[in-house]
């Protein structure tokens, strides 16, 4: 009797079960990594077919720190990390990186979902022009509303210069509203996004 509800309960919630192992995983490898615990920021980046080598990832990491606000008052965490095809399901699942350097492939069948936030706001700011980059636009509520939720790293020279592919693409994941802590992240990675603006003109 109790192997078949066990059979069921398999049968039913494995993929579930399967993520949530991933999540825990994560969070454990994430935890025991060179930030010492949580960071203020993470910053994830797809690999996929091809090898990211990163420029001055400490100087960078450095200044980026220098920037935003952290928990800890006397010093913010920065991390920057790969992201493999396992932990981006996580990152859907449960949202740990604030900060994401996508390629075209990744991007495509997850930007009209409710995932990012919108950049529309920077675009006007810092006159970007996006009319060869149709694919940073959705209308996630299929109101005929179409915002940008991606810029390309091609607009971005900061992340240019330190190896990011230029057909790579650059987004916010929206913050959790109830968890204070990951609204203080989301507003780090804005802080992050306007100084790579201002030093892109």
């Amino acid at each position: 009797m109790f192997r078949k509800k066990l059979e069921n309960f398999w049968y039913y919630h494995k993929y579930k079960v399967i993520i949530a192992i991933f999540a825990i995983i994560t969070i454990i490898v994430a935890s025991s990594g060179d930030s010492g615990g949580e960071a203020d920021l993470e910053i994830g980046y797809v690999i996929g077919n091809r090898e990211v080598i990163l420029q001055n990832l400490d100087e960078n990491k450095a200044l980026f720190e220098s920037l935003i606000q952290g928990k800890d008052k006397e010093k913010a965490i920065v991390s920057i990390l790969p992201i493999t095809p396992s932990r981006l399901e996580v990152e859907f699942v449960i949202g740990i990186s604030q900060i994401f350097l996508l390629d075209k492939e990744t991007l495509l069948p997850i930007i009209n979902h409710h995932f990012f936030e919108p950049l529309d706001s920077y675009v006007d700011k810092y006159n970007i022009d996006l009319s060869g980059f149709p694919e940073v636009k959705a209308d996630p509520d299929g109101e005929n509303n179409y915002k940008v939720y991606a810029i390309p790293v091609k607009k971005l020279d900061m992340f240019l210069e330190m190896g990011f592919p230029e057909d790579y693409y650059f987004a916010i994941r929206l913050p959790k509203e109830n968890d204070k802590d990951d609204v203080m992240r989301n507003k780090n990675a804005h802080i992050v996004l306007e100084y790579i603006l201002k030093n892109s003109q």
